[in-house]
């Protein structure tokens, strides 16, 4: 997968903001890796209330904190997506989350389906130097996506968004990578139970990822 991908991301190498379209490297089944074309977030940001009954908390860095993700607002009674941002800001991951947020959605002409539960997490790597080269983010994409082959067969549709973001303090052009997790389900509880196969698994991927994590290819 990751060698697929490096050469789809060959032409748009010289990108230093967001496509002018979403695009698609690599999909397979209920996965896939995509450009963005907007803009990943400015880290650290402040809190935003956007007016319509949802609120954006603000960054906390919660990397090396064994109860930081008690401390973040949308992990609140979700202890899946407590396990899942546990693994990304243990001390020994490669990688940290700068942002998440979850909602179930209603949806329409999915079968039987009625419901989504869909998520994102924001990552970058705790080597910041690292967010520089758009490549380590596309191998951590590899490596994500094979923990959850076959994520169709339990309603999932999981995508690794590369991104640029608008603000890494001391990073001229850095990057970073959405993890945009959805499940579908006949109600919520169905969608949250098929959504936390999806998640318990990432988190497997993400604590067995090696601490020095990177792309070697020039």
């Amino acid at each position: 997968m990751f060698e697929e991908l490096l050469k789809q991301w060959q032409p748009y190498r010289g990108l230093v903001g967001p496509h002018s379209s979403r695009i698609k490297l690599w999909s397979e089944g209920g996965r896939g890796v995509w450009i963005s074309d907007s803009w990943g977030p400015a880290v650290p940001y402040g809190p935003i209330d956007h007016g319509d009954g949802n609120q954006n908390y603000g960054y906390t860095r919660i990397k090396g904190d064994a109860l930081g993700a008690r401390r973040i607002p949308e992990a609140a009674d979700w202890p899946e997506l407590m396990q899942l941002l546990d693994a990304l800001n243990a001390p020994e991951s490669p990688i940290e989350s700068v942002g998440c947020e979850k909602a179930f959605f209603p949806v329409n002409d999915q079968g039987d389906t009625t419901v989504s539960l869909g998520a994102y997490i924001d990552v970058i790597f705790t080597n910041l130097v690292l967010n520089e080269k758009p490549e380590n983010a596309l191998l951590l994409a590899s490596r994500l996506l094979q923990a959850i082959e076959g994520c169709e067969k339990w309603w999932g549709n999981v995508s690794m968004v590369l991104q640029p973001m608008r603000l890494i303090p001391g990073i001229t052009s850095p990057w970073g990578l959405m993890l945009h997790i959805v499940n579908y389900g006949r109600n919520e509880a169905e969608a949250r139970k098929f959504w936390t196969v999806t998640v318990e698994r990432l988190a497997k991927a993400v604590v067995a990822l090696p601490k020095d994590l990177r792309c070697q290819e020039p």
